[in-house]
């Protein structure tokens, strides 16, 4: 099996970084991540694991090396977790962590299981404690993180011995919302000084990170507007055609478009994500 990975370079980055480590974990650690692998299979991946090196987005250095160092400085006491689209410095973040039992990576539900997992251990020991946590992920993620934790928390009731827990959501300053930009009354946001997100409406959306793209931001809605009003009209038709993407006409030798060989991967992934394996 060869795996090309694309475009996502900081995902391809990262798996290459974690097949890595997980070499040097022995082949009793790498059985219990998966029993039908050990240190030569892993090794084996390696030089087949190939990734696009030359992708770039701005939003990925937004929230890079300069939020990293903010989480380093200020919660390297904290549970550190990432995703595997992050960018490095916040992975590697985590992994380091990972290593000394305070984080994980993985996909959502790796990054919920684990965090339900340390609350529901704090919840049966008899004693007060503040968890923190911290999200190397979009702003998307929050919602079903805390409602999870309050449902545990509620559920603990009397029972609870004190036990509170911190989601930390490190942002770019770029990415945030105040009463004053989002045009709110005093009081409207509950109190809320500051909400994750991009200002007036800008950007791609509340639960992304595009939102503090300088690019996306140029897509206003009066520009969508008069895109809109271009469709299905002789004349805006024709001043859209310049900008029609070029459709690819090459079958490969098995007779197929390069839109039909690229669902190949997308089936084999939900195939795994159904069955667990390939």
């Amino acid at each position: 099996l060869r795996d090309l990975l694309g475009p996502d370079t900081y995902m391809g980055g990262n798996l290459a970084e974690l097949f890595q480590r997980v070499v040097q974990l022995g082949d009793e650690e790498i059985a219990k991540l998966h029993p039908e692998h050990n240190t030569q299979t892993i090794q084996s991946l390696l030089p087949r694991l190939r990734y696009f090196q030359d992708g770039t987005c701005i939003v990925h250095h937004l929230f890079g090396g300069e939020v990293c160092a903010a989480v380093r400085a200020g919660y390297s006491d904290a549970y550190q977790t990432a995703h595997f689209e992050v960018p490095g410095e916040m992975f590697q973040l985590a992994m380091e962590a990972r290593e000394r039992g305070m984080g994980t990576v993985g996909s959502t539900s790796n990054i919920l299981d684990f965090i339900a997992a340390r609350v529901q251990e704090s919840l049966a020991l008899d004693y007060k404690s503040n968890l923190r946590f911290v999200l190397g992920t979009e702003s998307g993620m929050i919602t079903s993180i805390v409602n999870k934790v309050q449902d545990m928390l509620r559920d603990a009731g009397d029972s609870n011995p004190g036990v509170s827990v911190e989601v930390v959501f490190p942002v770019s300053l770029d990415a945030i919302s105040t009463e004053g930009t989002l045009g709110a009354a005093p009081g409207a946001l509950g109190g809320l000084a500051v909400v994750p997100g991009p200002a007036a409406g800008e950007g791609c959306s509340t639960s992304g990170g595009c939102a503090s793209c300088p690019y996306m931001k140029m897509n206003s809605l009066a520009a969508l507007q008069t895109v809109c009003d271009l469709v299905s009209t002789p004349e805006g038709e024709a001043a859209l055609k310049a900008f029609e993407p070029e459709k690819y006409s090459e079958l490969d030798p098995a007779g197929r478009t390069v839109a039909e060989r690229g669902v190949i991967p997308i089936t084999h992934m939900r195939h795994f994500q159904q069955t667990g394996s390939l």
